[in-house]
């Protein structure tokens, strides 16, 4: 599967509603659409959306997953999601390189950093895969409540 980006519109975020993880994952599973509306999640957000997300899109232009990029002084922060069917398929690998190749394009040599919570070891493995780093293990409070979380970090080659 070939992956590229595309702005991400409000179709494909509400199609994004529908994903339903299973298992330990569905954590990973958001409201739907009027409830994220009602609450101001970025991703509703017209000028949020379009500064900060990227549709993942396949070669039949079918959406494969997203890409959250938020720019922080020192490094980029993001944030991403593979659409279940696709998860433990192989495909995290051109996923992670389109990710990083996006990010050297947009912010240069800026170090990339995620947040992945600690029980999900595929993802874990996915990022080491791809070069990115555990720095530091944390307890964190999200929507849902608290959780642990491994912070990751990738520094691009200069």
């Amino acid at each position: 599967m070939i992956f590229r980006l595309e702005d991400l519109n409000e179709d494909c975020a509400k199609q994004m509603c529908t994903w339903k993880y299973g298992g330990d994952c569905s954590v990973y599973n958001v409201p739907k659409w009027d409830i994220m509306v009602s609450q101001k999640w970025a991703i509703t957000i017209n000028k949020r959306r379009q500064d900060e997300f990227k549709a993942v899109i396949d070669e039949n232009k079918e959406l494969c997953g997203y890409i959250r990029f938020i720019n922080k002084d020192e490094y980029v922060l993001v944030g991403l999601g593979l659409k279940p069917s696709l998860c433990g398929q192989g495909y995290g690998k051109s996923f992670m390189e389109l990710l990083k190749l996006e990010c050297c394009k947009k912010y240069g040599s800026k170090k990339i950093v995620l947040e992945v919570r600690s029980f999900n070891e595929r993802a874990i493995r996915c990022y080491k895969r791809a070069g990115f780093k555990i720095v530091d293990a944390y307890d964190k409070d999200t929507l849902i409540g608290k959780g642990k979380f491994i912070r990751m970090e990738f520094s691009p080659k200069k």
